[in-house]
C-alpha cells in the first residue's frame, strides 16, 4: 500500500528515483519532476484491517496513520511527513488488483486500469492501457452499427492478453521486495551485484517472448467509409 505527495525541492533531490529501504516492510522513494518540487512516497507492506480501510478516512486520519508508521525510519522521512502534512497533492490507497468477468454494460465500456489493472509492480499499466483502446477503437470500427457485438469482441480478443499480464506479478517476490527484517542489506547487496553484471540486461536479450505472451495486437481497421 501506498501514499505519496509533493514536498518542495533542495539542491540534493535527484531527478532519478531515490529509494530506501526500512525494516518492518516499509519503502520511502524520492523523485524530482520538476525545479520546485519533489514527489515522496511511502510503501509499506502491511495487511491489517486498518491498513486496508484507512484509505477511505478522512485525510487528517490518512496522515496521521502514515506519520506514525514511519516516525522512526530515519533518512529524510521528517522532511516528507512534514511535507505530506502540508502537501495539497496526497494521496493514499491499497495495492489491489482488478478482475472482473466484464467490461462493459450497456454503452459504458471500462478501459485500462479500470478494467484491468495488472499491478503497479508489472509495468504494464500504460501498455495495457494503450493496447485496450486499440482494441476498442478497433473493433467499434468494425462494427460501427452492432455496438454489443464490437463490445463482446473488445472482451473477446483482449481478454488473453490481459489474462496473461495480470498473472505475470507473483505475490511472493513482492514480499521479497519489502522484507520485514534486517534482511534488507542482503537483498540490497544481491540487487546491486545483479546489476553490476547486467542480468536484467541479459534476460531481457535472451527472453522468448514479448510480455504478454504469443498474443498479437490485432491491425488496426480503416474507418467506416474509407477504402
Amino acid at each position: 500500500m501506498p501514499a505519496g505527495g509533493l514536498v518542495p525541492r533542495i539542491p540534493s533531490d535527484s531527478n532519478i528515483r531515490d529509494t530506501c529501504m526500512v525494516p518492518g516492510g516499509r519503502q520511502i522513494m524520492r523523485r524530482s519532476h520538476n525545479p520546485a518540487e519533489t514527489q515522496a512516497y511511502f510503501v509499506l507492506r502491511e495487511e491489517s484491517e486498518e491498513a486496508s480501510t484507512i484509505h477511505r478516512a478522512p485525510v487528517e486520519r490518512r496522515q496521521e496513520f502514515w506519520a506514525d508508521r514511519f516516525r522512526d525510519a530515519e533518512w529524510q522521512t521528517e522532511r516528507f511527513i512534514e511535507g505530506m502534512e502540508q502537501s495539497p497533492f496526497f494521496y493514499s490507497q491499497e495495492i489491489v488488483q482488478v478482475r472482473t468477468g466484464t467490461w462493459s454494460k450497456g454503452r459504458v465500456v471500462l478501459a485500462g486500469d479500470a478494467a484491468h489493472c495488472a499491478s503497479p509492480y508489472s509495468g504494464m499499466g500504460i501498455s495495457g492501457g494503450l493496447v485496450g483502446a486499440h482494441v476498442l477503437a478497433g473493433e467499434i470500427n468494425r462494427h460501427p452499427d452492432d455496438l454489443p457485438t464490437a463490445l463482446a469482441n473488445y472482451d473477446t480478443v483482449l481478454r488473453p492478453f490481459i489474462d496473461e499480464i495480470q498473472g505475470c506479478v507473483n505475490p511472493r517476490l513482492l514480499r521479497l521486495a519489502l522484507p520485514m527484517t534486517s534482511a534488507i542489506d542482503t537483498f540490497q547487496a544481491a540487487a546491486a551485484l545483479a546489476c553490476r553484471l547486467h542480468v536484467p540486461d541479459l534476460v531481457a536479450r535472451f527472453s522468448k517472448e514479448d510480455r504478454g505472451g504469443s498474443w498479437q495486437l490485432p491491425p488496426d481497421p480503416a474507418p467506416s467509409g474509407t477504402g
